[in-house]
């Protein structure tokens, strides 16, 4: 399509040569301490990386993405929804509810208020569908076929695992109450520089 891809990755070497396959150029980047070296974007997606950010350190890398955007540019972000059905289960097991891997994980409130307070403008918010559907006990072309609760149910019938189960009668429940799916997805613009305020850390 003519768009020029940069990939930033603290540590890129497991996918580097996938992505040069596909013309994207990959730099290694930490984050929450080095600069992004990008001006004038028209967009940016940042999906499944806000939950592995220290919480102190989540303005400063949003404030990083804004000036990397013009005026106007389109950031994409996805995150886990913690106060999804699945996490508001796990303490109920004695299981911690946030994730081996994940620092912080987010309401979609608290989401919001830090994209505005970075500088964006929301344009859209919701709560996919998609991970109550793809976090499952199946084959890698099964789950290419999923995506109703119809595909569900047949996996759930050919593999009756425990997770095949608790997705089965979770799904009438998310698709319910859209608040209880497990993923965040927002839109937003840039409406305006960043400014980024320093932080007590206690």
């Amino acid at each position: 399509m003519g768009y020029n891809v940069v990939a930033f990755d603290v540590c890129p070497e497991p996918y580097r040569k996938i992505a040069e396959a596909c013309n994207i150029s990959v730099v290694r980047c930490d984050l929450e301490r080095d600069e992004l070296g990008v001006d004038n974007a028209d967009c940016a997606v940042f999906t499944e990386v806000l939950e592995h950010l220290h919480y102190y350190y989540v303005p400063l890398v949003l404030s990083k993405i804004n000036k990397a955007l013009k005026l106007g540019g389109v950031l994409v972000l996805t995150t886990p929804n913690v106060t999804s059905l699945f996490r508001r289960l796990r303490p109920l097991l004695g299981i911690q509810p946030v994730y081996r891997y994940h620092v912080r994980e987010y309401t979609m409130s608290e989401v919001l208020t830090l994209l505005r307070e970075a500088g964006f403008e929301v344009v859209k918010a919701y709560y996919s569908i998609v991970n109550d559907l793809a976090y499952i006990d199946a084959d890698p072309e099964e789950y290419l076929k999923v995506a109703s609760y119809k595909d569900l149910l047949q996996v759930a019938i050919r593999r009756p695992t425990k997770l095949n189960t608790l997705r089965l009668l979770a799904y009438p429940i998310v698709k319910l109450r859209p608040s209880l799916r497990q993923l965040i997805v927002v839109v937003a613009v840039k409406a305006r520089e960043p400014v980024v305020r320093a932080q007590e850390v206690w």
